[in-house]
């Protein structure tokens, strides 16, 4: 697989009198790792982002990326985390936590290019790595959950900080082999529904970063070609769209997953965005989430055997969908319609959604704005 970058992050650099080049040194190597591009190309990114604008003084990522205040605190993250998963249930979330702390403190890094940060982050990921954590000896479908949902923001903070100065090749060699340990518990999981799809995404933005390709094609097509293949002939999931009042929210939910590991692919020029199972394609599935959520009529038939509901919503009603448009939507539509800037169904995306400037969403690997936002 020739790596390509992707179309979306092919942007020329503005000559002289549009933008002047950073003249800030680097603190990023695309020459230590395997697949340097796999879904953004780190260290271009980082030079555009930091790129003057003639026009307003700022550096292009300033509205588009994250700020300080957006990145938290892991002092009160640490511990939980360290003992998450084994526990299962709601302490799943404490690992979901450190690696959303983890992506937010990534992305920052890759726009203000902070070595004291990135050596403070890749010595928590070291932290975690001799500790095993996150790993149980007998896991179950819980604890497989559990790595599925913090790997999707995790992973992407480590395809930037591994591309940083910070760690050291002890570092990289630990970290990995316990991303890897990780992977191999996640892959208990019968991942028939939108943990599968995240699952086959992370599977094949690790597979690119070890240099696994058989890791990256198991994660096509338990992920992505398994979900193409489960579709209605209507667009829909019919492990999603049964979840009473989040019916809509969860189909929204498993394309993000989709588009995200469809751009993954794009990086290497496989065209996943193409891809069909019995002529079925993801826009398909996207075409069913718009016309249902404007007449919730079109899904009700499956939501209202209600297995699963949200919570907040425990009992089904019809014609009462919670919107489906948030974080995760804005995700996969800010990647779709870049990818696809003229075609009617991104037009009919962008009637439906908000997609709005600064954003992250694990579904997407975090800070989408800051990685692929067109500059």
């Amino acid at each position: 697989m020739p790596p390509l970058r992707p179309l979306l992050l092919a942007v020329t650099v503005a000559t002289a009198g549009c933008a002047a080049t950073s003249t800030q040194p680097t603190i990023f190597d695309r020459t230590a790792v395997h697949h340097p591009e796999a879904l953004f190309d780190v260290a271009s990114r980082s030079a555009q982002l930091r790129q003057v604008s003639a026009g307003t003084g700022q550096r292009k990522g300033e509205r588009i990326c994250m700020r300080a205040s957006d990145v938290p605190d892991y002092g009160p993250l640490l511990g939980p985390s360290l003992a998450a998963v084994k526990g299962g249930g709601d302490t799943n979330n404490a690992a979901r936590d450190m690696a959303r702390a983890l992506n937010a403190s990534a992305f920052y890094i890759l726009f203000q290019n902070d070595e004291a940060r990135a050596r403070a982050d890749v010595a928590i990921l070291r932290q975690h790595a001799n500790a095993n954590a996150w790993i149980v000896a007998n896991p179950s479908w819980t604890n497989a959950a559990g790595v599925i949902n913090a790997m999707s923001a995790l992973l992407p903070a480590w395809h930037i900080l591994r591309q940083t100065d910070a760690p050291t090749p002890e570092d990289r060699a630990a970290i990995e082999a316990w991303l890897g340990r990780l992977a191999r518990q996640a892959d208990i999981h019968p991942g028939d529904n939108n943990l599968g799809t995240a699952r086959g995404a992370s599977d094949m933005l690790l597979g690119l970063m070890q240099g696994d390709q058989a890791r990256y094609r198991v994660g096509v097509q338990t992920g992505f070609i398994a979900q193409l293949a489960a579709m209605r002939p209507d667009g829909s999931f019919p492990a999603e769209v049964d979840r009473g009042r989040g019916a809509l929210q969860n189909q929204s939910q498993n394309i993000a997953s989709l588009v995200y590991a469809a751009e993954i692919a794009a990086s290497q020029g496989e065209n996943l965005y193409g891809a069909r199972a019995d002529g079925r394609g993801i826009d398909d599935a996207i075409r069913f989430l718009l016309a249902a959520a404007d007449d919730n009529a079109l899904v009700d038939t499956y939501a209202a055997a209600n297995r699963n509901p949200p919570k907040t919503a425990p009992d089904f009603a019809p014609g009462a969908q919670l919107d489906p448009f948030g974080s995760a939507a804005r995700g996969w539509a800010l990647l779709y319609t870049q990818r696809f800037p003229r075609s009617a169904l991104s037009d009919d995306i962008r009637a439906q959604v908000t997609i709005g400037r600064r954003f992250s969403s694990d579904a997407v690997g975090g800070n989408v704005t800051c990685y692929a936002k067109r500059l």
